[in-house]
């Protein structure tokens, strides 16, 4: 999409509508018999575009019923870094304006809430399994894990902190892991 790019190539707030109305290979006039304004086109563009990536964060070969506890952990963590890795400016953009729009929070607070509940379940499923502490709130600590990874994803793709892939997700399965009480084996501490 025309404003995908220009978004990603000039940010949110010097992004301007005749540029994306010229990427388009559409005059000024007629982006708004589409879009309200620049905002508007933005929302829209995250809401397509962040159900399809995260989208993506789950399932995946083999079947994760079929995998090792840890193993599902850092396949979902790889998958993750690798579509943030992919996206890192228009999540960076989507992060930025958040902080000042209503409907785009909205839509982060969506796409959160279903990262958690995914999460969430996994952790249920652990417990009734007897690998994960049954202490163990599902809800809170899901939503503790997915904010260490979507956080540290962040600093390390879009504000530059420095780590090496590999390190990155091996070492943020061994914390979500060691916060669940699984060991290596696969066998739990519940």
């Amino acid at each position: 999409m025309a404003a995908r790019k220009v978004f990603e190539r000039d940010g949110f707030l010097d992004a301007r509508v005749t540029d994306i109305s010229a990427a388009a290979g559409a005059s000024h006039g007629s982006f708004y018999t589409y879009f309200e304004s620049k905002t508007d086109i933005f929302r829209t563009l995250c809401s397509e575009e962040m159900d399809m990536l995260y989208a993506n964060t789950g399932g995946g070969e083999p079947r994760r019923e079929e995998l090792d506890p840890i193993e599902r952990i850092d396949r979902s963590n790889g998958r993750f870094v690798a579509i943030y890795k992919e996206n890192a400016a228009l999540l960076g953009l989507f992060e930025q304006v958040t902080t000042y729009d209503d409907e785009v929070r909205k839509l982060r607070m969506a796409v959160r809430e279903r990262a958690v509940a995914r999460a969430q379940r996994s952790i249920v499923q652990m417990q009734e399994a007897g690998l994960v502490d049954r202490d163990l709130e599902p809800f809170h600590t899901a939503s503790a894990l997915v904010t260490m990874v979507n956080s540290t994803v962040h600093f390390w793709l879009v504000l530059g902190e420095k780590f090496d892939e590999d390190t990155l997700v091996r070492t943020l399965t061994q914390l979500w892991a060691r916060a669940l009480g699984l060991r290596q084996d696969g066998a739990g501490t519940g």
